[in-house]
């Protein structure tokens, strides 16, 4: 029972890059350096999963295009 702490969120973490992986247009998909990336972070859960997450909630939250172009207005050249 005590596997399913590790297993389970390293499962969900793959297919959220599976999904992702797929979703990108420009990947290729056939390299295996990609698909070597998509493995190790589902294995890699404990450090890839928060980050995940971070990115996700400060793209809900944070419109990261709307803060770069008022530094660009307010700083010009």
């Amino acid at each position: 029972m005590s596997y399913l702490y590790y297993v389970l969120p390293a499962v969900i973490t793959f297919l959220i890059a599976l999904y992702a992986f797929f979703k990108d247009a420009a990947a290729v998909k056939t390299s295996v350096l990609n698909w070597t990336f998509v493995i190790v972070t589902g294995l890699l859960w404990p450090i890839t999963l928060p980050f995940i997450i971070w990115k996700r909630l400060s793209s809900l939250f944070f419109k990261p295009g709307n803060i770069e172009l008022q530094f660009r207005r307010s700083h010009s050249i």
